[in-house]
């Protein structure tokens, strides 16, 4: 049903198609990686590891919202790691979870107790905490 709907607008199936079939750099605007700070280089690099739909989409967007969006993804990433470790006592895993917001200012803050697959984002999160998203979409004054 929902296939039949998407006919209805031609335009946006043949966009979908042309992506899905390999179209995506026509859409993924460039990076110049080289114009990055090392922090942010080492973020886009998490961010293709712990996601490939999400990093496609991220990619996908124009100037400093991506960098922002990229940043904020994996904050979000770190703390969903850390609620989804099984191997986290509760008791250490409440307060983590409750304080996580005050880690993003304490640019030692690190968690290597995680067994988690994408646990390397808790391990580097100083690398991460670097770049704060709050500057990067602030639009010159």
């Amino acid at each position: 049903m929902e296939f039949v709907k998407c006919l209805g607008h031609s335009e946006e199936f043949y966009n979908l198609l042309r992506f899905r079939m390999g179209g995506r750099q026509n859409f993924i605007p460039k990076m110049d990686q080289d114009a990055f700070s090392s922090s942010l280089k080492t973020c886009y690099k998490y961010l293709n590891q712990t996601s490939r739909s999400f990093a496609t989409v991220i990619q996908a967007l124009d100037g400093d919202i991506r960098h922002a969006i990229c940043v904020f993804y994996l904050v979000l990433r770190a703390l969903d790691t850390v609620e989804d470790d099984m191997s986290i006592s509760v008791e250490k895993k409440i307060p983590l979870l409750c304080n996580f917001h005050t880690f993003l200012y304490d640019p030692e803050w690190r968690f290597t107790e995680s067994k988690e697959k994408d646990r390397q984002v808790l391990e580097d999160f100083p690398t991460i905490s670097l770049e704060d998203p709050r500057s990067l979409c602030q639009e010159d004054t």
